[in-house]
């Protein structure tokens, strides 16, 4: 006999936390166009199943979208604004915006009623799990369900949806004054930060690769100076995916 009652196909899952997810998401910004995981592996010094995984959750999220191939990536507008947050050192206005994020992310309506419903009450980060795996009509091994657990207390507490508290996560999701769970950030290192440098002579002809609060390498878009730049990095460098990219762009657009 089949059951009618209807099950949901469409809850976010993702399998890696929030550390990975800000990981990729950071990668992807510095290279400023849609890039394909392996790249972004290399250059993140990430294991691609890894990063694949951490692409996922962060399309999960709402931060990255497919770029039109399968394996490629971009921000999504408000990925960009997180990946700024992050890249000027704003972890509270980041976490703000994730929690805007995901209060109206579809993917997450489900797991976002499951904490209204359960709101100051302590429950076990499986009971989540428990819900969506039955709406889904799953049956994940022990050790699935764990890391999804982990996974979901990694982003939602991030997020400032959930704290932690002996064990439990309880729901925060009708906080209403969220600068008082904000980490205090002194104001000279505000003032620091709010002024990023920036090259003040023309970067046009130039390829950029943007690693935040460390470098911006620019090369000229031919391939002597690639060839050029190549040789002057070690092959192990998380820059030398970046400049097969790049060589590869500019072969096919001389085709």
């Amino acid at each position: 006999m089949s059951s009618s009652r209807k099950k949901t196909t469409d809850i976010a899952r993702p399998v890696v936390g929030v550390d990975g997810v800000n990981n990729v998401v950071r990668t992807l910004f510095a290279y400023r166009e849609p890039t394909f995981y392996k790249d972004l592996a290399s250059a993140a010094n990430m294991n691609e199943v890894y990063t694949s995984q951490a692409l996922s959750a962060s399309r999960d999220v709402g931060l990255t979208k497919l770029a039109g191939k399968r394996g490629v990536y971009e921000l999504t507008s408000q990925g960009e604004e997180y990946a700024r947050l992050l890249s000027f050192g704003k972890e509270s206005e980041s976490r703000e915006l994730i929690r805007e994020i995901l209060l109206n992310n579809p993917r997450w309506s489900e797991i976002m009623t499951f904490l209204r419903i359960n709101e100051g009450i302590p429950r076990d980060s499986l009971d989540i799990v428990l819900e969506v795996e039955r709406k889904l009509g799953k049956r994940w091994s022990p050790s699935m369900r764990s890391k999804i657990a982990s996974v979901y207390s990694s982003i939602l507490s991030y997020a400032y949806l959930i704290e932690i508290e002996k064990g439990k996560m309880v729901s925060q999701i009708g906080l209403k004054k969220l600068e008082e769970k904000a980490e205090a950030v002194p104001e000279k290192v505000e003032r620091v930060v709010e002024k990023p440098m920036e090259p003040v002579i023309s970067m046009e002809g130039f390829a950029e690769f943007r690693l935040p609060d460390s470098f911006i390498v620019y090369v000229r878009k031919d391939t002597a100076a690639l060839d050029f730049f190549e040789a002057q990095i070690k092959k192990e460098s998380m820059l030398t995916p970046w400049v097969k990219f790049v060589r590869s762009k500019i072969e096919k657009k001389n085709e």
